[in-house]
């Protein structure tokens, strides 16, 4: 069984083309659960003329744990995260899935994505030839080619957004057991899972990323000069947060998979600190 786990709050502009790119799947989900954070436009009204299950929050959970409610309810084996304003091209579903199948030891896998703008057209990028998954990820990755992410990769920073990522229903119940909202839900799933060497990057474009001027996370954008900003790690405000997201990281991995962090990860720290 297939879910597909979405959060929504005053999505009115885009919701139907993601609802509507998620129901034209060449594979088709089995049921689409949508939390709702309180909407005051007709986001609601307009999900209503689908088959998803809404879910309207009594009071404003924010989106950690919106997103952490919306994974509760899903009663699959395996469960996408969707946003609220992006586009699924028709094969995601069918391509994620095949490789998840075929791989015994992945829990968690992300796809790459095309970045659009709020008309639909695509954002150009220039490109990192050190990097991969537009320039997000710290490590280039052959085009169309499947890579295993390191733990290791996720003290400094999450690369992968919900949006991206596909979970069975194993690495959801861990990481429910260990939710904390210090940390981005996504950062959360992939960091756990990636303990446990189960974390996944395909690297092909499997759904479209709008960048706009009311995103809440993610990359920003300047819609009027059509350029992205993507933040800057070289502040000390980013460092210092990266810093925190590290230590909120290692004490999750501590509760979530105690034999890697006691016999592996602590190993390897205190090699490169006395290195």
């Amino acid at each position: 069984m297939i879910s597909v786990a979405m959060t929504t709050y005053n999505g009115k502009k885009y919701i139907c083309e993601q609802i509507e790119s998620i129901l034209n799947q060449s594979v088709k989900v089995d049921e689409i659960i949508v939390c709702d954070d309180g909407s005051s436009d007709s986001t609601i009204e307009l999900l209503k003329k689908y088959p998803v299950k809404v879910v309207q929050n009594d009071v404003n959970l924010g989106y950690r744990l919106n997103f952490k409610k919306a994974m509760e309810l899903c009663s699959g084996d395996y469960i996408f995260l969707c946003d609220q304003d992006d586009i699924w091209l028709p094969n995601k579903v069918e391509e994620m899935m095949y490789i998840m199948k075929t791989h015994s030891n992945m829990h968690v896998l992300s796809s790459s994505f095309i970045y659009i703008d709020d008309k639909n057209r695509e954002i150009q990028m220039k490109f990192d030839k050190s990097r991969s998954n537009n320039n997000l990820y710290c490590r280039p990755v052959e085009k169309d080619s499947l890579y295993q992410v390191n733990f290791l990769d996720y003290l400094s920073m999450n690369y992968f957004q919900g949006c991206s990522l596909l979970l069975d229903k194993w690495i959801k119940d861990l990481v429910l057991e260990h939710y904390s909202t210090d940390i981005e839900h996504d950062y959360l799933i992939n960091s756990v899972a990636a303990s446990f060497d189960s974390m996944y990057f395909y690297n092909k474009p499997l759904f479209q990323y709008r960048l706009h001027e009311k995103n809440s996370i993610g990359a920003l954008y300047d819609t009027q000069t059509k350029e992205e900003h993507l933040q800057s790690a070289n502040t000390l405000k980013i460092r210092t947060q990266n810093a925190h997201n590290a230590l909120n990281v290692l004490n999750i991995i501590r509760l979530a998979n105690s034999d890697y962090y006691q016999e592996d990860l602590l190993y390897v720290l205190k090699e490169k600190v006395i290195r």
